[in-house]
């Protein structure tokens, strides 16, 4: 090969840098995987903070659960970097995580019945009932599916309207979580209070935290 070849060769304008562009695409994509897992362990960390100050079992503590699972649910919405199937997976290891924590039950029952989530996420309801009829008879199990059914369900929806001009994440967060604290309370007024108390703290807490 001639010495003009070689240069011809070896010439910027021969040099293919797709290869390069799509590592660092890969790159930026697990660094944004990572800062998103980090926000939800941020919640977790408030969901803590927060139900150590109450018992471990009853109202309070799953209307904090409720809050932490919708506080991700709305982080995670307008997300329109990774697919739809990625971030339910991201919500489910991170609720996964939780749950396996609180219950000390082997992980590899959720992992399955993540799974099955991801496999049927077109149809939520059909997946929920198959799972019942096999998990039905765990309480630990059941309340899981529950949570996955409910949050998925709020996740998919938000994230259609998060697509729409209107849309004002913080109205709608606020909107999903008085629903909460109404269905819970049963318009029991000092029970609400006591929930609303318990939102702002959380809040409070959340803020304390920052970036």
């Amino acid at each position: 090969m001639t010495t003009e070849e070689l240069e011809r060769e070896n010439s910027i304008e021969n040099f293919d840098f797709s290869a390069g562009e799509r590592r660092e695409s890969d790159i930026e994509n697990e660094a944004g995987k990572e800062k998103i897992v980090r926000e939800l362990a941020k919640i977790d960390s408030v969901r803590k903070l927060v139900a150590e100050k109450y018992p471990p079992y009853g109202v309070l503590r799953d209307f904090i659960d409720h809050l932490a699972s919708t506080e991700k649910v709305f982080t995670l919405a307008g997300i329109k970097k990774f697919g739809g199937d990625e971030i339910m997976g991201i919500f489910i290891d991170s609720e996964l995580s939780v749950m396996s924590d609180d219950t000390q039950i082997d992980k590899s029952v959720f992992i399955y019945i993540k799974k099955e989530f991801i496999k049927t996420l077109n149809d939520i309801g059909k997946v929920t009932s198959e799972l019942r009829s096999k998990y039905g008879n765990n309480e630990a199990y059941e309340k899981f599916i529950q949570y996955l059914e409910d949050n998925l369900t709020m996740l998919l929806e938000v994230s259609r309207k998060s697509e729409e001009s209107n849309f004002d994440v913080n109205k709608e967060k606020e909107g999903a979580i008085h629903d909460i604290i109404k269905k819970i309370a049963e318009d029991d007024k000092a029970e609400m209070e006591e929930l609303e108390s318990i939102y702002e703290e959380f809040k409070k807490e959340l803020d304390k935290i920052g970036d």
